[in-house]
């Protein structure tokens, strides 16, 4: 299945814009770690089916990895130059993966509707190099005292 990102515009604001490039994947979550670390520190994401032809797709069912998996529904209503936002609605996938039935409510409702991670949090930032403690022996002693496990330094 073909997917587009879906990335937030900023963070905490809420509203996701459509991304150009697509990738293809199997299943919605199979395409959000496709997704996942093309996404700047501190946004959220989440993926878009693409509808290639009109109609619904033949009924697949999902991947036993897919099946279980839920999502937070985001979508864009109001027009092709509105941002997709959270509906407050879940999608699950079963016994079909979630993102067909986007594709299915979007026939209905005429707006788009994609997916995003149920526990969708920010992306963390990348991590700096780190740099050696300075912890003095009396520091060292204190944090070990009454431990059976020696510190690493």
């Amino acid at each position: 299945m073909k997917f587009f990102p879906l990335i937030e515009t900023a963070a905490g604001s809420g509203k996701f814009l459509l991304a150009s490039a697509a990738v293809e994947a199997a299943s919605t979550s199979a395409a959000l770690a496709l997704i996942a670390p093309s996404v700047g520190a501190g946004l959220r994401y989440g993926a878009w089916l693409n509808r290639e032809v009109r109609g619904l797709p033949s009924f697949v069912p999902a991947p036993a990895e897919e099946t279980g998996k839920s999502y937070k529904v985001l979508a864009e209503i109001g027009g092709a130059d509105q941002p997709f936002v959270l509906t407050g609605s879940v999608q699950t996938s079963l016994p079909f993966d979630a993102s067909l039935m986007c594709l299915a409510m979007q026939q209905g409702a005429n707006f788009r509707y994609g997916l995003m991670p149920a526990d969708e949090q920010p992306v963390a930032a990348p991590e700096s190099p780190s740099t050696p403690s300075s912890s003095t022996p009396s520091e060292s002693t204190s944090a070990t005292e009454g431990s059976d496990t020696l510190a690493s330094s």
